[in-house]
């Protein structure tokens, strides 16, 4: 199976998706530039995914490839269903001889994180980070207001965020 990118009719299963409670309201912004300050400003799209019918060879390939730290993945027919990172797939990799291969039996539904979570486009990146977090996770599905994924936001797409960011300025 080749690899693909996700197409904006994937599907979530409920019972593997977490969407934090708290962050469902409308963010509020204390900036000026709203825009710049949303996740929908800072994320990767499309989105890069895998299906749990790959194997890690592939995983690691599309990692490469995009130079990214995580994959959406999928179970067939388009039903999103966890996260796999660069973290997982390094702890399955060998290295005999100068051949890299991986640990068989290391099934990507195994290794994936679930249930995935996720956030809106419109949430801001403030509440975006202190999510990853508090959960303890360097990646974010991302969906638009019609539900479907839209892209993926990572500790790196924030800290390049704040990388630029102009100074902050504190007030008594």
């Amino acid at each position: 199976m080749s690899a693909q990118t996700v197409r904006t009719t994937a599907r979530l299963d409920p019972t593997r998706f977490y969407r934090n409670p708290a962050l469902g309201a409308q963010p509020q912004h204390d900036t000026e530039d709203q825009a710049s300050s949303t996740v929908a400003s800072l994320m990767s799209r499309p989105p890069v995914s895998i299906t749990t019918l790959q194997n890690l060879g592939d995983a690691w390939q599309l990692m490469q490839q995009h130079d990214i730290a995580q994959l959406v993945v999928i179970a067939p027919p388009l039903q999103l269903v966890g996260m796999l990172t660069r973290t997982e797939v390094l702890k399955c990799l060998m290295v005999r001889n100068g051949q890299v291969s991986f640990v068989s039996g290391s099934a990507i539904s195994a290794l994936m994180q679930q249930p995935m979570v996720a956030v809106s486009e419109s949430e801001d990146i403030r509440q975006t980070a202190l999510l990853m977090l508090e959960r303890d996770i360097n990646a974010l599905a991302v969906f638009d207001s019609r539900d479907q994924l839209s892209g993926v936001i990572s500790r790196r797409d924030i800290l390049g965020f704040l990388a630029r960011a102009r100074p902050l300025t504190l007030r008594a």
